[in-house]
């Protein structure tokens, strides 16, 4: 099998993008042309840049095909295939992307930035830039055409010396992944239509309520405008918040203060809450394809750590949890007619996986039991004796022991853990009761708080170097160009400089090797014949023949919770139900 490398050309503009579409309906545009594709390789002594009518398709058959950004060029060739252009009997024997194999070591995603971090080489993408709104036959009668071929064809040569690089040290099981990822997107999710429309129609009421309680949005000013928000808290005596984003903490806190006193305060937050969630069903409604299901976006190493991220502009990870206003877009994701999903979530995995990082095996004989990682937590260290279950029996001991858990077992400082215990367990803590609770953690568990100074000392003797973290699976971390600058130690990894410390080198490590976890067992899942739909976090959706649901959930459950055979002595849990929709 030979490998051959593609590039394909698009007409876009700011309306007509994937960014605004998504893919498939952007390749379905009646705007979209494809009209340039560059194939090389060096070993069949092949190169073509031009129309994709003219190319010689058959080159491919049986063959690799790489790319950089694979989901979008392996769409360009199905739907090139589609409109008979290429030849329906030409398959590719492998399809692999160069953009998720440059981040599984660690270097900037994009063409030119993995480029730029590996060779040294700085790619022009102003041709590129400047393609949008142009049509090919304006780049054929403005003389353009050519500079376009040679912009393409380079962008194929050098996912070739990407690949040449790096492919070999990319394992099969990481090439799996990849690949698992960009096909569980493409055949995506249904959605509930009607569902989605109500939500929509229920939410724009929600935004006119909310916009005749606010004094300056009479249509001519935006209403989410900071400078009209600093006038009217002028007028109220208070202070504004510093930022309206969606995701914004401290502009929730502001709301929450002043929403009582202020009904505007509280139209501000509904308008915020309900506009953000608008945009989602929106995109949703939008991009629902003709066979009622919805194809999104999803990136493999979207993280350092490996972990997956959201992306096109719709983050199947960051759905909202409960429903809002009446509208619950979780239950708008439902499974295919005549099946059921069956959803499971790997219980506490990171904070299991971090005991086990730092040889807890004290901790690991009380997970044995069935105990939470809490319940466990609690007894080792927090001096709980009781039979019952800690949960039912002392809450609160419980809440505490969550927050010390899911916050401290990072490094995080007394300084920050009142707001991680708020966010994470809902208790309030003062400062001075932090201080007592982080020494109190750091004293009670040695283990982990060696497993920070061990991981710090062996990043800080790699300064002006790269340093690599190996992991469990087999899997190794990258971390690049060392330094320590007046924040601390420092690298650089996927394209941006970040600071490190022991704890967050534990962190990286924890995630990274709860990740693997969640890795194996999807490749688990395929070999076993289930088709998952989405995973979020350490949760997966699988769509399964409604008549044979309770028998697949019993099976999925067994393949989520069998031990990792490179986790020896690692007990894993999981909690499996089936569901007509998606539900956390």
């Amino acid at each position: 099998m030979m490998t051959f490398f593609v590039d394909f050309e698009t007409y876009y503009d700011k309306q007509v993008s994937i960014t605004e579409l998504g893919i498939h309906h952007y390749l379905h545009h009646y705007d979209c042309d494809i009209y340039m594709v560059s194939i090389y390789s060096a070993e069949a002594c092949f190169s073509y840049v031009g129309e994709p009518a003219a190319a010689d398709w058959r080159v491919l058959h049986g063959q690799r095909v790489v790319a950089h950004n694979v989901r979008f060029d392996r769409a360009c060739f199905l739907r090139l295939q589609e409109a008979g252009v290429i030849p329906a009997d030409v398959v590719p024997a492998d399809w692999q992307c160069t953009a998720d194999m440059v981040s599984a070591f660690s270097f900037g995603r994009s063409l030119k930035e993995a480029c730029a971090e590996i060779f040294g080489v700085v790619i022009d993408k102003r041709t590129r830039n400047e393609l949008c709104g142009q049509s090919w036959l304006y780049l054929k009668m403005s003389g353009k055409a050519e500079e376009v071929a040679q912009y393409c064809l380079k962008d194929a040569w050098y996912c070739g010396k990407l690949w040449e690089r790096l492919s070999g040290a990319w394992s099969d099981r990481e090439r799996k992944l990849s690949a698992l990822t960009r096909d569980m997107c493409d055949y995506g999710v249904a959605v509930d239509h009607k569902m989605v429309e109500q939500g929509r129609q229920t939410l724009l009421r929600v935004l006119d309520e909310a916009v005749k309680k606010i004094p300056w949005a009479d249509g001519s000013k935006p209403v989410l405008s900071p400078k009209h928000l600093r006038e009217e808290c002028a007028k109220a005596g208070i202070t504004p918040p510093s930022s309206l984003a969606a995701d914004s903490e401290e502009c929730a806190a502001w709301e929450a203060k002043y929403g009582d006193t202020y009904p505007w305060v509280a139209a501000m937050r509904d308008y915020r809450r309900a506009n953000t969630l608008f945009k989602k069903l929106d995109t949703l409604y939008e991009r629902i394809r003709e066979d009622g299901t919805f194809s999104y976006g999803l990136k493999y190493f979207g993280a350092h750590t490996g972990r997956w991220s959201g992306d096109a502009g719709f983050n199947i990870q960051n759905l909202p949890r409960t429903a809002m206003f009446g509208v619950d877009l979780r239950r708008m994701i439902i499974p295919r007619p005549g099946c059921k999903f069956v959803i499971s979530d790997l219980g506490q995995i990171e904070q299991r996986v971090l005991s086990w990082l730092a040889g807890d095996n004290a901790m690991m004989e009380l997970l044995e039991t069935g105990v939470s990682v809490y319940e466990a937590h609690a007894r080792a260290t927090m001096g709980y004796k009781g039979e019952d279950a800690l949960k039912h029996a002392n809450p609160a001991l419980y809440r505490l022991a969550k927050a010390r858990v899911l916050g401290l077992g990072y490094g995080a400082s007394a300084s920050v853990f009142p707001k991680i215990a708020m966010s994470m367990a809902g208790i309030e803590v003062t400062p001075a009761q932090a201080q007592r609770i982080v020494r109190e953690f750091r004293a009670s568990n040695p283990l982990i708080c060696q497993l920070w100074a061990k991981l710090e000392r062996a990043f800080s003797m790699h300064m002006g170097k790269d340093f690599t973290l190996p992991l469990p699976s087999g899997r190794k971390l990258y971390y690049h160009h060392l330094a320590r600058t007046p924040k601390g130690l420092s690298a650089v990894v996927q394209g941006k400089r970040c600071s490190f410390f022991g704890g967050k080198l534990a962190e990286n490590l924890t995630s990274a090797t709860a990740r693997d976890v969640l890795g194996d067992i999807l490749i688990r899942l395929d070999e076993a014949g289930y088709r998952v739909v989405m995973h979020v976090h350490d949760e997966v959706v699988v769509e399964v023949p409604e008549a044979k649901a309770k028998e697949a959930a019993a099976d999925i459950h067994r393949i989520m919770t069998t031990p990792i055979d490179w986790l020896e002595g690692l007990p894993l849990a999981a909690e499996t139900i089936t569901s007509p929709y998606y539900t956390k």
